[in-house]
């Protein structure tokens, strides 16, 4: 996936190299306003969704056992993961720093510290063990699936 934004960002800064040079200034304008940073974000999330849920298949059941049954956190029909589990997904493969965290999500730092602590002060582990609990969720086994 990365490479296809890799490949997308060198077509485009060709394409802007050559209208520059031919003096096309309108024309880089019309091709910066085609992209859709927006429906890019919403493809990239989807994309990470499904990935990560393929690689850790129990994630969100095994969250949720973290949470009271009425504070549980489950996504709406057309979500696969919403933003209190995409945070704490992006934790488990390793992405601790709100500051990483709130960019890859666009979000402020404080947001996420403040998504963050208000879903542990809901769960029925300690706070402090929290963050081990989610490291603990195990990656599916694809050697022992036969």
């Amino acid at each position: 996936m990365i490479s296809g934004y890799i490949l997308k960002l060198e077509k485009l800064k060709r394409n802007v190299e050559r209208k520059i040079s031919i003096k096309k200034y309108d024309d880089i304008l019309l091709s910066v306003n085609e992209i859709n940073i927006k429906k890019e974000r919403e493809t990239l999330f989807y994309t990470f969704d499904h990935i990560f849920l393929k690689i850790f298949p129990n994630f969100i059941t095994v969250f949720n056992s973290l949470l009271k049954k009425e504070d549980q956190i489950w996504p709406k029909d057309n979500e696969v993961l919403n933003t209190d589990l995409r945070i704490f997904a992006l934790m488990r493969l390793g992405i601790s720093d709100n500051e990483t965290i709130a960019n890859i999500l666009e979000y402020s730092v404080n947001t996420i510290y403040v998504y963050k602590m208000r879903i542990k002060a809901k769960a029925i582990v300690p706070s402090d063990q929290f963050d081990h609990k989610i490291m603990a969720i195990k990656a599916v086994d694809v050697l022992n699936k036969s």
